[in-house]
């Protein structure tokens, strides 16, 4: 570790010649007096929690890490899995740092990520003032697979569709054109009872702001599977009663980018789904990106810096202190098109 914020310190040095001769030498010093502090949000998972496969670790900094003292602060972030796994760093920006596996995580492994901050220059006048750590498990694997063509999901138990099981089979509408849902490989990255949904502070358009696509609703039983306002949720205006005479389930494309389940359905999700969990969106002509809170497996592995730590798999994961400099806030509800 570093050294201390306003501390003396004595050093004492002792040669000792050939002949046997010894030479000491003291010299004393005192660290600076007041610094920037650098701070780390954890986002999406805390201190003993338990999430899907896919979740990465994303650290969100308080001040910008210039590119020349970046390598710096990953050399002083340990991520220890247990059992050992292959994991890497990526700097999505100056202020976001993301690690996670080569491959998705191997369910029921420990994952400890031990920050030793203090005395690290972060740059721009700003220190690392502290050692942390934070653990978490991988829970049960769950897969789902959203189609915007065929208009289907279908969730599995395991990370394949190849290998795991089918559990069921429901229909959905995607977003329409001009709307269009990302694609790609999502996480579940929290659940929120009911989102209130504003088409004009979204999209901040003549059609979202009066015009056709304008909508403000509260929307219920939503899972979000991007940091820029996307959803599974429940759409009970798709389907009125028996006639289901406006944009039936699995029958048009007709959201606003969020996927539509029917309230039995998005609420069978809403309970089965674990933040962290994998869901491939396929069909869709909009890839999903960094700027949609989705660039961890859009990625490519071999853009991510090589980091982690191996241990034995019958090593005990050290155990976690109470985090000094992290912030796990419940992220605040976002608006979204239904």
């Amino acid at each position: 570790g570093g050294l201390d914020l306003n501390a003396g310190y004595t050093v004492t040095a002792t040669a000792v010649t050939a002949a046997g001769a010894e030479t000491v030498a003291t010299s004393a010093f005192h660290t600076i007096t007041s610094a920037k502090r650098l701070l780390t949000t954890v986002l999406y998972v805390s201190n003993g929690n338990t999430v899907g496969v896919a979740m990465p670790i994303d650290l969100e900094f308080n001040a910008p890490v210039p590119v020349a003292n970046q390598a710096g602060i990953i050399a002083h972030l340990a991520v220890i899995a247990n059992p050992p796994q292959p994991g890497g760093w990526y700097w999505f920006d100056d202020e976001d740092v993301h690690y996670r596996p080569e491959n998705y995580w191997t369910s029921g492994t420990q994952v400890t990520l031990a920050a030793d901050l203090n005395g690290v220059d972060a740059g721009n006048g700003y220190w690392g003032l502290g050692n942390w750590s934070e653990s978490f498990t991988i829970g049960a694997a769950h897969l789902t697979v959203v189609n915007t063509q065929t208009r289907q999901v279908q969730v599995y138990d395991g990370d394949s569709a190849t290998t795991g099981q089918l559990i069921d089979t429901w229909p959905t509408n995607t977003g329409k054109a001009g709307y269009d849902t990302i694609s790609g490989t999502l996480v579940v990255l929290y659940h929120e009872p009911v989102v209130q949904m504003n088409s004009c502070q979204t999209f901040h358009t003549p059609a979202a702001c009066g015009g056709n696509d304008t909508y403000n609703e509260a929307v219920y039983e939503d899972t979000a599977v991007s940091a820029d306002g996307y959803f599974i949720h429940a759409a009970p205006w798709v389907c009125y009663g028996d006639s289901c005479s406006l944009y039936p389930y699995g029958d048009t494309n007709s959201s606003h980018g969020c996927i539509n389940l029917s309230t039995a359905n998005a609420t069978t999700y809403y309970a089965w789904s674990q933040v962290g969990d994998p869901v491939q969106v396929v069909g869709s002509v909009l890839e999903a990106a960094y700027s949609d809170g989705e660039g961890d497996w859009q990625t490519p592995w071999t853009d991510f810096s090589p980091g982690g730590i191996d241990i034995p798999s019958n090593t005990a994961t050290p155990a976690s202190a109470p985090p000094v400099e992290v912030a796990s806030p419940t992220p605040a509800s976002s608006v979204a098109g239904p």
